[in-house]
């Protein structure tokens, strides 16, 4: 019985929630224009939408360390990348 309850519970909430989600449908997604425009990744001028983070000397040093030892045929250490 209370598992019963539960389950019925669950559905109306289920319910509840899809209905507040189709309610508020426009201003979700206005919202979320907004935010995509404010960050570059929509409108003229917007990238291939995705945020680009530079590369880190740490990571330029990394990569070279990969290269160098892939030229030479062999594995690359993780004690080499520290």
């Amino acid at each position: 019985m209370l598992l019963t309850l539960g389950f019925i519970a669950g559905l109306l909430f289920a319910t509840f929630v899809l209905v507040v989600m189709i309610y508020f449908k426009r201003p979700i997604e206005t919202k979320t224009q907004i935010i995509e425009k404010h960050i570059g990744v929509k409108g003229p001028g917007a990238g291939k939408g995705y945020l680009f983070e530079a590369q880190t000397d740490a990571e330029v040093a990394r990569q070279a360390i990969i290269d160098r030892n892939t030229a030479a045929g062999r594995d690359t250490k993780l004690s080499e990348l520290q």
